[in-house]
């Protein structure tokens, strides 16, 4: 009995499905079958009664269950434990997306800077899949991210939501629009799109599919940089859409215009945060981000 095989039933158990509790585990759904099949060889009992349309826990299932969950957070525990004499406790370990580190992270760096300027900072940008796989391994006590995690060692808070806007460059061809940016202007106008997969591109790309299917867009450049795009956009190389909270500098200062997309879906930001084990400049931190997102 190893303990990827706990963390897979746990996964298993906890998700509902094979094949959920492989994308939580970053596995092949077969990989996650061989650990379970393995787990209740060593164990000579089955653990899991599956059928084409569900999944249940047996008895021992249900008994052992309880038991992995301890087993895996002794294990968790203990680690962490043993590496603390080893990291300055004065470390603020952050993970979070480039985007997010931009336009929200680094303004809460600002302000826990001036309570505490004896605190370091270490923040590691990445993508939000790798956020997750991140957690799992416990490398940082904090994550700022779209997809909520789900990991019994972190407390999950929702911090805001934006929703997309379209941005035109401050001409007067723009400032007459009153209300949402119209739909028929998608074929009309030059696009700056994103190169990648972003949460907010996939979203775009929902909302072109169900309100203009027919509409052929004029891409003029895919760019990932969002300080790129605003600024090809303030050109007028073209209009594009992007969060609202990217663009609130630059639309105060008439530098941009910025429109409501209707049907969009908001995204939202989640803070994760360690439950246990925090230095008392980590627990400041958690304090302060919890304060801030409450009082916004």
């Amino acid at each position: 009995m190893d303990f990827k095989q706990l963390e897979t039933f746990v996964a298993a158990v906890d998700e509902g499905s094979f094949s959920n509790a492989a994308e939580r585990l970053q596995l092949s759904q077969s990989m996650v079958t061989i650990h379970i099949r393995n787990l209740e060889s060593e164990l000579g009992t089955r653990l899991l009664n599956r059928t084409t349309r569900s999944m249940e826990l047996s008895p021992d299932g249900r008994t052992f269950y309880t038991f992995a969950k301890q087993m895996l957070k002794l294990n968790r525990d203990s680690i962490f434990a043993l590496s603390r004499a080893n990291r300055d406790e004065r470390s603020v370990n952050i993970v979070t997306t480039p985007y997010i580190s931009r336009y929200y992270v680094a303004k809460r760096l600002v302000g826990f800077h001036r309570l505490h300027p004896e605190a370091a900072f270490n923040v590691i940008t990445t993508s939000s899949t790798d956020i997750h796989a991140r957690l799992q391994s416990e490398e940082a006590e904090f994550a700022f991210c779209t997809m909520k995690p789900m990991n019994d060692a972190y407390s999950v808070r929702h911090c805001e939501s934006a929703s997309l806007v379209v941005i035109t460059p401050d001409e007067a061809r723009f400032r007459g629009i009153e209300g949402p940016f119209p739909k028929a202007l998608f074929g009309e106008e030059p696009l700056i799109t994103r190169s990648g997969a972003s949460t907010l591109q996939q979203e775009f790309l929902r909302w072109s599919k169900l309100n203009i299917p027919e509409v052929k867009l004029k891409v003029a450049a895919a760019v990932d940089d969002t300080e790129t795009i605003k600024q090809l956009v303030s050109e007028g190389v073209g209009i594009a859409v992007i969060s609202e909270a990217a663009v609130r500098s630059e639309v105060a200062g008439g530098r941009l215009l910025a429109f409501s997309l209707e049907g969009t879906m908001p995204y939202h930001l989640y803070f994760a945060h360690r439950k246990k084990y925090l230095s008392p400049e980590q627990a400041a931190f958690r304090d302060y981000v919890l304060e801030s997102a409450k009082a916004e």
